[in-house]
């Protein structure tokens, strides 16, 4: 395993963690923080030789010149992490190709303790595909639900339920010990995750990353630590920490009713935006211009005692300045001590007032994508993270980046499907692989660029779908879908699940990539009425 493409560098805080600092200082640095990897280009790894071509996934041999969206290489300090990573591969793979070093917890244990269980899902996309990228390494899911009709709704959904799952276990899944006791009941007999033969429990689900952190620290498995969860999963506690610790942030307020209205504007002037706590896919999310827009959006948010997955909330909206500039994702993996920023992503968003995503680019073209990187570790050190996948949203603005939030798990949006296109990195399997025990294997085998534009839809009823074989005539197309079918009532999108498709792509160049689906998607538009 080559290192030449990677370096490694230190990035922390030397305040204790209550001390106060203004929202926009600069992160302060020091050495008892974990390595930081940063991947950067040219590659000079090879192809892995059991990639597999497909209809989703059109991987090709030569590595590409990098593009200027991969953070600059940093020099590496000396240290216990100058070596490789040992690798997991999936069980599937040929034994001869496997590297299992004595003492990888995937080895020994591996052979008793193989279930891994899966605490809900989102209805379609991540999900159904965890499911089944762990049945193809060899492990057993378990999966863990308090309503399984509910999945019912999406009948391909369903079914890679039953498929792939040893179980299926109900039980309340607000409450960790209740899912801890359920767990080691069914799959018992004994009182240990060992002799349930249980080697993790994970969620691709936004809404129960704390939930799943909990029941895995109750258990003794792998998972982020849960305080670390739960502020990365509440807004209000984010911005409060990360302002604490010097990270810049933009200013905020929460508040519980309209009555805080006239307080709240001394402190952030109109336009503002008012967010709830704890959404995601940008419900709720609106830029307010007027004191009636704020007003409505405040009412909104805070007459509900429940989000969007029926999760009791604390009753109230957070206000923030409303930031302007372009707007990324810095993708890492955190694991034994080292945060590895696989890459920079840009984030196309909609008009206002609901900041929809329609589009993602990766890597990033721009040239501050390293600063970016920087204030990504410097908020998940804030927050404590330390363990799996992150995605966390930054405002390039005129003063320099600016947090908008951290997800504790991979990106939304097929993200992990363009850093897979990208760098030949499955995030998704490899995040299974950290979860269950082992040993994720972040080691880039191509340098190309992705990209994926999602459909808009307009008010209006669709009268014809498109014509979705013309999408052949675009040989960097990988993947499509088209929602638009005739009869159906559209609007312009106001969350993520009222976009009507999306047309992924991979080239030689994150640029050329971004130019053809922004081509293809305009054959994607359905006509109507």
């Amino acid at each position: 395993m080559s290192w030449s493409s990677a370096t490694t560098c230190c990035s922390s805080r030397t305040s204790p963690p209550g001390a106060k600092r203004p929202t926009g200082g600069k992160p302060s640095r020091s050495t008892d923080t974990p390595h930081r990897t940063f991947l950067s280009v040219p590659l000079t790894h090879p192809r892995d030789p059991r990639a597999k071509r497909s209809a989703d996934h059109d991987l090709r041999t030569a590595p590409r010149p990098g593009s200027p969206g991969t953070p600059a290489a940093r020099p590496r300090p000396p240290g216990p992490h100058r070596g490789p990573h040992p690798r997991l591969v999936p069980d599937h793979a040929p034994q001869s190709s496997r590297h299992r070093p004595d003492g990888d917890p995937m080895t020994t244990a591996s052979r008793r303790a193989r279930r891994l269980a899966f605490l809900e899902s989102n209805l379609t996309g991540t999900g159904m595909r965890a499911l089944r990228h762990a049945v193809d390494m060899g492990l057993s899911p378990v999966f863990v639900t308090s309503d399984p009709a509910r999945y019912d709704a999406e009948p391909e959904t369903a079914r890679a339920i039953r498929e792939t799952s040893e179980q299926i276990l109900v039980c309340d899944t607000q409450d960790p010990e209740t899912i801890a006791k359920t767990l080691l009941t069914a799959l018992g007999p004994g009182g240990s995750s060992q002799d349930a033969g249980l080697c993790g429990v994970m969620t691709v689900m936004e809404y129960y990353v704390p939930t799943a952190a909990a029941v895995a620290h109750r258990l003794g498995l792998p998972g982020i630590a849960p305080d670390a969860a739960a502020r990365a999963r509440d807004k209000l506690r984010t911005r409060t920490a990360c302002a604490e610790h010097g990270v810049a942030v933009p200013g905020f307020r929460f508040v519980r009713s309209t009555d805080e209205i006239d307080s709240l504007l001394e402190e952030i002037p109109l336009p503002c935006v008012v967010k709830p706590i704890d959404e995601s896919a940008s419900i709720g999310v609106r830029i307010c211009h007027t004191i009636e827009q704020l007003a409505q959006g405040i009412t909104e948010i805070a007459q509900s005692p429940v989000n969007s997955k029926g999760q009791p909330r604390i009753p109230g909206a957070l206000a923030e300045e409303c930031v302007f500039g372009h707007e990324v994702s810095v993708e890492t993996f955190t694991f034994a001590g080292r945060t590895t920023v696989l890459g920079v992503t840009d984030k196309l968003l909609g008009t206002t007032p609901h900041f929809v995503e329609l589009g993602h680019t990766f890597p990033s073209t721009v040239p501050h994508a390293q600063q970016a990187a920087d204030l990504a570790l410097a908020a998940l050190d804030a927050i404590g993270f330390d363990f799996g996948p992150a995605h966390t949203e930054v405002k390039l603005t005129p003063r320099g980046p600016v947090l908008i939030e951290i997800n504790a798990r991979t990106g939304g949006d097929f993200i992990p499907d363009l850093v897979e296109q990208a760098l030949g990195i499955p995030l998704l399997e490899q995040s299974i692989v950290a979860h269950s025990g082992g040993t994720p294997d972040l080691t880039p085998t191509r340098s190309e660029g992705a990209a994926i534009r999602f459909l808009a839809g307009r008010d209006g009823v669709v009268a014809q779908a498109p014509d979705l074989t013309v999408m052949a005539n675009f040989p960097s197309v990988v993947s499509y879908h088209s929602k638009a079918q005739p009869g159906r009532t559209t609007r312009y999108p106001h969350n993520s699940h009222e976009r009507l498709g999306h047309v992924l792509t991979r080239a030689a160049t994150a640029s050329l990539a971004a130019a053809e689906a922004d081509a293809a998607l305009c054959h994607l538009a359905p006509t109507y009425r």
